[in-house]
């Protein structure tokens, strides 16, 4: 049993000044689930799960009618694993999951976003060397568009996202270690999502156009070097997002960027202490873009950390 109380009012002089919508509402849900795994041998290993979900939501605005709204959700699951040898192992599954959307409070005949997720890929960890690679396609239904500036959203359509994901952590000489991850990403709506309608702006097709700020990819990488014995640490570390469309902007793509960052750390009788500088080059970059808004992100930032422990 949960209970929380939310309130959202416009301020002025950081004083209370009005509330968009006052109403008082209800959810209660209840979930039966079961999920077990076996193994056929001593090489293949199968998971199977199945979930339903039933979701009540009944709200009253002030000085208007009580309305309500029920949804019942089921959600299946399935994989395998299959370990070809003790370092190679391949995997496949298949899953359907879901999430409340946002406003429901104040609409409750509002569908639950739902997504059928595919993944299978190959996993090698042998030695203190850990890597995979991954293909990946998910399908939203009731895709729901976010706008992070205008705290809006709008709800309707579906999409397709789906692409290759990479990992990996391994040793690169005796000092040196490299990990670091990316995702590749094909994000594209597939069915009618109307773009919100603000300021007079017609509903836009967006069909086969790119998801709004979804990444083309997505990676971070990162070097440490930590000779045997010695008490220091240096950390050479990068991160890079791809090109993305903004919201409401449905045609047009904002290039992508990548950032440097380097820290180093001293351990010494029991303390660490330690100095990080992120984006050292300074890169100008648009941390969000939204609406022709754009929110800047973070310059030449300088860091210092000290632990000890007792």
């Amino acid at each position: 049993w949960d209970h929380a109380r939310y309130e959202n009012y416009f301020t002025r002089a950081r004083a209370r000044d009005s509330v968009r919508t006052r109403l008082l509402a209800r959810q209660a849900s209840g979930a039966l689930f079961v999920d077990s795994h076996f193994d056929l041998g001593d090489r293949l290993r199968v998971d199977v799960g199945s979930r339903a979900d039933l979701i009540d939501t009944r709200s009253t605005a002030v000085a208007g009618p009580a309305v309500s709204g029920a949804t019942g959700v089921y959600s299946p699951k399935a994989g395998v694993l299959f370990r070809m040898t003790p370092a190679w192992g391949a995997y496949a599954n298949a899953s359907r999951g879901f999430r409340s959307t946002d406003g429901v409070v104040a609409d409750p005949a509002l569908p639950v976003i739902t997504a059928w997720a595919y993944e299978g890929g190959l996993r090698y960890d042998r030695d203190g060397v850990l890597a995979s690679a991954a293909l990946f396609r998910m399908n939203v239904s009731n895709e729901q568009t976010f706008d992070p500036v205008a705290r809006g959203s709008v709800s309707g359509g579906s999409s397709r996202r789906q692409g290759l994901e990479l990992q990996w952590s391994m040793p690169v000489a005796t000092t040196m270690h490299a990990s670091g991850e990316w995702t590749f990403n094909d994000a594209r709506y597939t069915r009618r999502n109307i773009v919100p309608e603000d300021e007079g702006k017609p509903p836009v097709l967006v069909d086969g156009l790119r998801v709004y700020n979804s990444a083309e990819y997505v990676g971070a990488a990162a070097l440490d070097v930590a000779p045997a014995g010695a008490a220091w640490r240096l950390r050479i570390a990068g991160n890079w997002v791809g090109p993305y469309s903004p919201l409401d902007e449905p045609r047009e793509v904002v290039g992508g960027y990548g950032l440097l960052h380097l820290s180093f750390s001293v351990r010494w009788n029991g303390a660490e202490a330690g100095i990080g500088v992120r984006n050292v080059l300074d890169r100008a970059y648009p941390e969000l873009v939204a609406g022709r808004r754009v929110a800047p992100g973070q310059p030449r930032a300088l860091s210092v950390t000290v632990r000890k422990s007792f």
